[in-house]
């Protein structure tokens, strides 16, 4: 099995020179921050303004992390981009999607944020279906599609939380932008691949909920919007080889369901009347 080296409050060289490769704002905890990745000898180096700031070297797997003192959830940071950046260069695909397990196969529910993914996983997870990812999906394509489950936390809207943590799930931290909780060990997704049985672009509606399969050759656009890369051509012509052998061996399907609390049990069921056998 393969691992990531991880050296917690490592020290970091200066600011590279080089304009960044990668720039982009987030908040955090109710804090704007600027984020940057640069090109590093060894690999990449992360800066984020105020936040959390690594060295990481895709070769080695090795990720030297200098944390924030007022950030209590550094782990949930070092997997996303940083483990991302590392499973990308072994030559796995990055999908912005959940993902659960329906009869021992993964269904990736893509969409950007803000489109009702983790709320989604967790009306699975209700239903007693393993949740194997609630953001980024890890996909190792040979020799068959499959899924690389992690990690096992929800992350869910205030306005979303009921205020006690479902079954199988336990608190782990709230703050005013997220609640954070964690999946217990029997119901998350272990570290063994899970093939893939259909990807499902979520889409919003008004006019109830639909399910309805799409040829590759028209989800090739979405998935391209929802997949990550590193500027430049390889990686471009990487990430379309890529894309378009998974939708070669995966069907897609768009799902049109309306935001709300009311049409999760009906979605859910919809999803498990095409996949559930």
């Amino acid at each position: 099995m393969e691992t990531l080296d991880v050296h917690l409050n490592g020290e970091l060289t200066d600011l590279p020179n080089d304009p960044p490769l990668l720039e982009w704002d987030l908040r955090d905890d109710g804090r704007d921050l600027r984020a940057r990745l640069y090109r590093h000898a060894h690999g990449y180096q992360l800066r984020i303004a105020g936040g959390m700031a690594c060295l990481i070297d895709p070769r080695t797997r090795t990720i030297h992390l200098t944390k924030d003192p007022a950030a209590s959830l550094w782990e949930l940071g070092l997997f996303g981009l940083p483990a991302l950046l590392c499973f990308t260069y072994r030559g796995d695909l990055a999908l912005h999607a959940a993902a659960v397990e329906v009869n021992d196969g993964a269904v990736l529910l893509a969409a950007p944020g803000h489109h009702g993914k983790t709320t989604l996983a967790l009306a699975f997870h209700r239903s007693g279906h393993r949740v194997l990812s609630e953001d980024l999906a890890c996909c190792r394509l040979a020799p068959e599609p499959a899924i690389l489950p992690g990690p096992a936390l929800l992350r869910l809207r205030p306005d979303m939380y009921d205020g006690a943590a479902p079954a199988g799930t336990r608190l782990v931290f709230a703050r005013r932008d997220r609640i954070y909780l964690e999946l217990d060990e029997a119901r998350r997704g272990a570290g063994a691949p899970v093939p893939i049985r259909a990807i499902v672009l979520l889409q919003e509606s008004t006019d109830g909920v639909l399910l309805q399969q799409i040829g590759g050759v028209n989800a090739l656009p979405d998935l391209w919007a929802l997949s990550f890369r590193i500027p430049g051509d390889d990686s471009l012509r990487r990430n379309f080889t890529q894309l378009t052998n998974l939708l070669t061996k995966v069907p897609v399907w768009n799902l049109r369901r309306p935001l709300s609390r009311a049409s999760l049990d009906l979605t859910v069921a919809r999803v498990l009347e095409a996949f559930g056998s």
